[in-house]
């Protein structure tokens, strides 16, 4: 709401601009309504049957992070790889070894410590999935009666079985590396499979009880749903919040091939079913899916054969219609899969039937096997749009107030050259009969402002290339013809026509929306210069001249949309004096206003803080107080979770604690955090019960004392020096802060006290630890780090950690910004 009362809707989203045609849609991406793409993918066109039998003989590849190559046995029996691609010749191909999960505890003799190959237990491996946190799903079956699953953890280098009761056919692993969810596929049924080997071996002992079953997680089949009625299975994938199942439809015939997706939620229980995706029919047979995420999809198609192999070689990229979260119950509804106008290449093939199968990696992004390995999809970044598209909105405005008067529109926008926005509205107050006669807008003029809220930066981008093309757009809401030219009523209904050159697009990042209209003609001039008349439905028909007041209207109303901003600045100017409002070109000013400076390395968030505390650090300047606020806000909050203490000496001196007569109040102490209610952990020597005898023990820090008179006063001389010291311990992570943290001391702290920083590895509340011989500090247990040379210690907590690799002994890292400490 602006200074005169006028409101604004925003659309700014996909649910925003939903709409039935696909000329326009919203893109992901940029976070703006667009033309879609139109390019034309070129699709291989290999016969269906060809395209089945080298799906029965292709060979399954996952790829490592180590650039490592696996794949299935010629056999279908083991789990073999290879370092790199191509791997020629048979001896490149070494077994994946991992230790058998099986019932024995311990080793009798160092041969007994060789891991051991993946091998099927019974039958032969069906397919080969990889993800989660370095787990590979094997599933495996005789044809028989015997059927189960694999999985081996490349980590931690365990393997583990289980039975089915079904023939699994395909795999996929969930790619949230805390979850390791194995996702399995049959003829008729879709199972879910959880589970690992206990960390470490479990040994009983007959003199006590014992679980009547050890492992309290052990691999197993969760449960199982029944798949609809299909034609056969082609492909298993999923992102991180849908399932994928791609199949044949029940009526596809060796000629006419047609395909279908299932796709479910990955949250969703068994009692839940299946949305059908029908594909649509002109695709040729594919023989895999990766799923993109958005439900969007890619499907791989073979080459041709003979002479024209390789000229065709584009992905279909597959999109879900959007469905709200009551048509997502039912799995009876049938809603068709469309096909992106989008290019996305392949380099090349493998020798067939080699490249038939996307390569699976622990990232999920698709990729294929090509004649140099391993190859990453994307999308062809040269486009081809529509040259127009014309969406109505499906979202329909409404004010909430009969005979409503639309005031203006304003877009945050970007119109390359060559390109324009045209929009037209409809107004009534029946939502279900609103006229069927558009109202064509007048052109949106490009603003010198970013936005015409105050202060609000523009949502649309900025730089050299969009100068000139890029900003605040804005129209007054008006008719086209007649003698009143307004647009009235309750609801308002949107069409956009977006027109573009071809390789360029038009893009509204948020479109307000302002309502009613603030008149300046009906708000300060007499009665005979209102308007008298109702505006009329004349769009198309003879011009018919504006009356007078129609006239005056709208030129009052340009007059009062330059104006109007200009006071919403001035009555919003505060904003410019609060830290956590005011825009961020503007926070060096507001510095220098209240006597302070801002480094230009700081953090947005942390300036704005720093300059909303001032007052707070002004009046504490110099004080333990002060340095506390001072710290926790230069350091990101480190203080107030305990990361970073600054810890004054005399504090330090923990036998003032056991002084009876003394006030014990440690709710403000850094040492023991409100727990010290009394010092007297161990009642004996150290116990005192009088001021002549606290005097006393006191003194014994000063070896002089027991010589002399006045014993008080050497006493209090060493606390006033103990008092000119301090300490900043900076515990775990904030190690890291050591350079900002004595950076900040010199200004913060007086000069009459000397300071120091220490680390330490383990945080603990210091008072505590040392009493009590426990770690009393909470906090969420950081992962250990790897060994580095020269500067692990011995059992300090680094690990030698196991590479998520296929062949760990050979795997290297194969980003060149690893550092070589990380190696290990």
């Amino acid at each position: 709401m602006n200074s005169n009362g006028t409101r604004f809707l925003l659309l700014d989203g996909a649910s925003d601009f939903r709409n039935a045609s696909r000329q326009c849609s919203w893109d992901v991406e940029q976070r703006a309504f667009t033309l879609t793409r139109q390019d034309a993918p070129r699709l291989p066109q290999m016969p269906a049957a060809r395209a089945r039998e080298l799906l029965a003989a292709a060979t399954p590849f996952v790829l490592d992070n180590h650039g490592q190559i696996g794949r299935l046995t010629a056999d279908g029996q083991g789990f073999e790889c290879a370092l790199g691609w191509p791997a020629a010749t048979r001896d490149e191909w070494q077994p994946v070894l991992a230790a058998l999960d099986d019932a024995e505890t311990g080793a009798p003799n160092l041969e007994a410590l060789v891991l051991d190959p993946v091998d099927a237990p019974s039958g032969r491996f069906t397919d080969l999935a990889f993800g989660g946190s370095g787990l590979v799903a094997l599933p495996w079956s005789d044809d028989g009666t015997q059927h189960g699953l694999t999985a081996v953890h490349l980590r931690r280098r365990w393997q583990t079985h289980c039975t089915l009761a079904f023939a699994p056919r395909r795999a996929w692993v969930e790619a949230a590396t805390g979850a390791d969810r194995v996702w399995l596929l049959g003829e008729t049924r879709l199972g879910l499979a959880v589970g690992a080997p206990l960390p470490q071996p479990y040994v009983g002992r007959p003199e006590r009880f014992e679980p009547l079953q050890a492992n309290p997680d052990p691999l197993r089949l969760l449960w199982d749903i029944d798949l609809p009625p299909h034609g056969g299975l082609l492909g298993l994938a999923g992102d991180d919040e849908r399932l994928y199942v791609l199949t044949e439809h029940p009526d596809s015939t060796a000629d006419a091939p047609r395909m279908q997706v299932f796709s479910r939620p990955l949250a969703a229980g068994p009692s839940e079913g299946f949305r059908v995706h029908r594909l649509p029919d002109e695709l040729p047979l594919a023989t895999d899916i990766a799923a993109l995420g958005d439900g969007r999809f890619l499907l791989l198609l073979p080459f041709d054969e003979g002479a024209e192999r390789g000229k065709r070689r584009d992905c279909p990229l597959l999109a879900l219609p959007e469905v709200t979260a009551e048509e997502d119950e039912g799995d009876e509804d049938d809603a068709p899969a469309e096909l992106v106008a989008e290019r996305w290449p392949r380099r090349s093939e493998a020798l067939l039937p080699a490249g038939i199968r996307f390569v699976r990696h622990r990232d999920g992004h698709p990729r294929t096997l090509t004649a140099d390995g391993p190859i990453r999809l994307y999308r062809l970044a040269q486009a081809h749009f529509a040259s127009r598209g014309t969406v109505t909105l499906t979202e329909i405005l409404d004010s909430a107030m009969p005979d409503t008067l639309w005031d203006r529109l304003c877009l945050d926008a970007c119109i390359p050259p060559g390109c324009r926005i045209d929009i037209a509205v409809q107004a009534g107050d029946d939502r279900n009969d609103l006229p069927d006669q558009w109202i064509a807008q007048p052109q949106a003029v490009l603003t010198a402002q970013s936005s015409e809220l105050p202060f609000a930066p523009g949502r649309a981008p900025t730089g050299e290339d969009h100068d000139g093309h890029a900003g605040l757009y804005e129209t007054l809401i008006q008719r086209s013809n007649g003698a009143v030219r307004e647009v009235r009523g309750r609801y308002l209904r949107l069409r956009i026509t977006m027109h573009g050159d071809g390789r360029h697009s038009p893009a509204i990042f948020a479109l307000r929306m302002y309502y009613p209209r603030f008149s300046w003609q009906t708000q300060y001039l007499p009665d005979h210069f209102q308007q008298q008349e109702r505006p009329l439905s004349l769009e198309g028909a003879e011009p018919i001249a504006a009356n007078g007041a129609d006239l005056r209207e709208r030129l009052l109303a340009s007059f009062e949309g330059v104006l109007t901003p200009l006071e919403d600045r001035i009555a919003a100017s505060e904003i410019l004096l609060d830290p956590a409002a005011t825009p961020s070109a503007r926070l060096p000013w507001l510095a220098s206003m209240l006597g302070t400076t801002l480094p230009r390395h700081w953090p947005e968030a942390r300036r704005r803080r720093w300059l909303a505390a001032q007052g707070a650090l002004q009046q504490t300047h110099g004080s333990y107080r002060g340095l506390l606020l001072a710290l926790d806000i230069l350091t990101d909050g480190a203080v107030a979770r305990g990361a970073v203490i600054p810890v004054e000496h005399f504090r330090l001196r923990r036998t003032m604690a056991t002084i009876l007569g003394i006030d014990m109040d440690d709710r403000d102490h850094p040492l023991t955090l409100g727990t010290g209610l009394s010092g007297n952990s161990i009642v004996g020597d150290t116990l005192i019960l009088s001021d002549d005898q606290a005097r006393e023990f006191l003194a014994l820090f000063a070896p002089e004392v027991a010589e002399r008179t006045g014993e008080t006063a050497v006493v209090d001389r060493f606390f006033d020096e103990a008092s000119r010291r301090m300490t900043v311990i900076l515990h775990g992570p904030a190690r890291s802060l050591a350079a900002v943290v004595r950076d900040a001391l010199p200004s913060l702290v007086p000069a009459t006290v000397q300071w120091a920083i220490r680390t330490s590895e383990h945080p603990f509340v210091l008072g505590l630890s040392p009493l009590l011989g426990i770690d009393t500090w909470l906090e969420t247990q950081p992962p250990p780090r790897p060994v580095v040379l020269d500067r692990t210690r011995l059992g300090r907590g680094d690990l030698l950690h196991n590479p998520v690799a296929l062949s760990p002994e050979h795997a290297v890292p194969i980003d060149a910004t690893v550092s070589e400490g990380e190696r290990a």
